[in-house]
């Protein structure tokens, strides 16, 4: 076994991107925790294709590592996709206490027969919904709008439901889609917007809180396993450390962002979630027939549970 590896990353996101300063720090630490012995090789965007091919790259163990969307894991691991339901979660805090514990232990299991390891979740955040057409206060405002989105079942069925047009395009396309004016609105988080420019393309920005979005960092099971014991420990620990990085640096400026975008010309409208909700029991009966009920029972039910008791399950 050589003596000094060079590790593949490969994941989609905008260079000033939480995410992309959390792969900057894995990738320094890695390699000066290794004395040298591992580097890290970052590939951003489409250099290797669409966020299924890197899933599919990562299975086949042409890339060791990858960051993948949840409810892209989802396709393959269903208990994932269920992370994207739309509003389940009532804050960032109430995610936290489901995420980081019960559903870790539930969901990471159900990787191993795909052959790739979950080292962490990182945080692609809460998604929002803008539009170049009109603010979004209410779910009739979506009627005919076409929006663009991730082509996974969640997005499309709450769209759908909402009386809006699915408009299924890859990430790696959306801003071509945005200013060819073959959309009229997108849904990401308020960094995602900002790192990409979004909010000069977008005059109505509505924040819904509506899907919360992870990045599972995974790696190819026989690459991991062909590391040291020290270094796969190494690998795991800065994982986590990353993720907590772009979790602080997202949430600690998503209120500069938005206020950013209002001295640009933004119009940011903070509508009450209650009636869009209320239309998402259709949703989340086709997510079941997709994911499984038994998997969205037992989701739903851990989503409850600290809702309820938030202080007794969180210790």
């Amino acid at each position: 076994m050589s003596k000094f590896k060079t590790l593949l990353l490969a994941y989609h996101g905008g260079n000033n991107h939480a995410i992309s300063l959390a792969v900057r720090q894995f990738s320094e630490n890695v390699t000066q925790r290794t004395n040298g012995q591992i580097a890290i090789a970052i590939v951003q965007n489409s250099a290797l294709g669409s966020i299924p091919q890197l899933l599919r790259l990562v299975i086949d163990g042409s890339a060791d590592m990858a960051l993948l969307p949840y409810e892209r894991l989802g396709l393959y691991a269903p208990k994932f996709g269920c992370v994207s339901m739309p509003f389940v979660f009532d804050d960032y805090a109430h995610a936290d206490r489901v995420l980081d514990a019960e559903f870790d232990a539930w969901a990471r299991p159900s990787l191993v027969a795909l052959g790739v390891t979950l080292l962490a979740g990182w945080e692609w955040g809460f998604r929002q919904l803008s539009n170049s057409r009109r603010p979004i206060l209410r779910p009739e405002d979506i009627q005919d709008l076409k929006i663009r989105l991730p082509p996974v079942p969640p997005f499309r069925s709450m769209v759908v439901a909402l009386g809006g047009i699915p408009v299924m395009v890859e990430f790696s396309q959306l801003v071509r889609a945005l200013r060819r004016g073959l959309v009229d609105g997108q849904e990401n988080p308020v960094s995602v917007i900002h790192s990409l420019g979004l909010q000069f393309d977008q005059k109505y920005l509505s924040l819904l809180n509506y899907i919360y979005g992870l990045l599972g960092h995974v790696v190819n099971s026989d690459c991991l396993a062909g590391l040291t014991e020290s270094q796969q420990i190494i690998l795991k620990e800065e994982s986590i450390k990353a993720a907590e990085l772009a979790r602080q640096f997202a949430r600690s400026h998503e209120a500069a962002q938005l206020d950013e975008f209002a001295r640009q010309g933004m119009q940011i409208d903070r509508p009450d979630v209650a009636p869009f909700k209320a239309l998402m029991k259709p949703v989340y009966a086709e997510l079941g027939e997709i994911y499984g009920a038994e998997n969205v029972r037992s989701f739903l039910a851990m989503v409850e549970r600290q809702r309820q008791t938030p202080e007794r399950l969180a210790t």
